[in-house]
C-alpha cells in the first residue's frame, strides 16, 4: 500500500475518492474542488499530494472537530498547489513549535523531495475566525510536463522520488 492503485487513474480521481470516503467515513462534508480534468505531473508528485491530503484528512478527523472540509487543487504559474482547508477549531498558537508535531515535519519533508514546500494557518476558513488550512505548493515547469507524460511504469524505479523508501510513517 505504498503507492495507493487509485493513483493509477490520476490524482485528481484519487483526490475525488478520497473525498467521497472520508465524508462517508466521517460524516464530515467534503468537497473537492478543480478546473483540471487531468494533469501530467513528474513522477514522485501526485504520490507527494496524495499523501498530503491523506494527512490533512488526518488530522481533520482526528482534532478538528470540523463540519466542513474542502480540497482545491490548481495548477498555476507552473506550480501545483493543494489547499485543505476545515471550519474546525484551529491549531493553537503553539502547535508548530510542539516537538510531537511528526506528522507536519513530514508533510514537509515529503514535499522537499519533489521540490515543494508546505504552509499552514489557523482561522483562514471562509469568514469563520477557525479552522486550518494546509497549501502544498510544488513548481511544475512544462518540461518536467511533458517529461512525466512520456513516462512509463517502467521508469518509476529513480530512488531520489521514489516515496516506497519513505517508510509508512503518514
Amino acid at each position: 500500500n505504498l503507492r495507493p492503485a487509485i493513483l493509477e487513474q490520476g490524482l485528481i480521481a484519487a483526490l475525488q475518492w478520497m473525498a467521497q470516503r472520508f465524508e462517508k467515513r466521517t460524516a464530515i462534508a467534503c468537497s473537492f474542488r478543480t478546473s483540471h480534468e487531468h494533469l501530467d505531473l513528474p513522477q514522485g508528485v501526485p504520490l507527494v499530494a496524495y499523501r498530503a491530503v491523506q494527512e490533512a484528512l488526518t488530522n481533520v478527523s482526528k482534532h478538528a472537530q470540523a463540519r466542513r472540509v474542502t480540497i482545491d487543487l490548481s495548477l498555476a504559474r507552473s506550480v501545483l498547489s493543494i489547499e485543505v482547508s476545515d471550519d474546525g477549531r484551529g491549531l493553537p498558537a503553539d502547535a508548530l513549535a510542539k516537538a510531537g508535531s511528526f506528522g507536519i515535519r513530514g508533510l514537509r519533508e515529503r514535499a522537499e523531495t519533489v521540490s515543494g514546500w508546505v504552509d499552514l494557518s489557523s482561522g483562514a476558513f471562509g469568514s469563520n475566525t477557525s479552522g486550518t488550512t494546509i497549501i502544498l505548493s510544488v513548481p511544475v515547469s512544462q518540461a518536467q510536463r511533458a517529461k512525466a507524460a512520456a513516462t512509463t511504469l517502467q521508469d518509476f524505479d529513480n530512488a531520489e522520488h521514489d516515496p516506497s523508501s519513505w517508510g509508512n510513517d503518514l
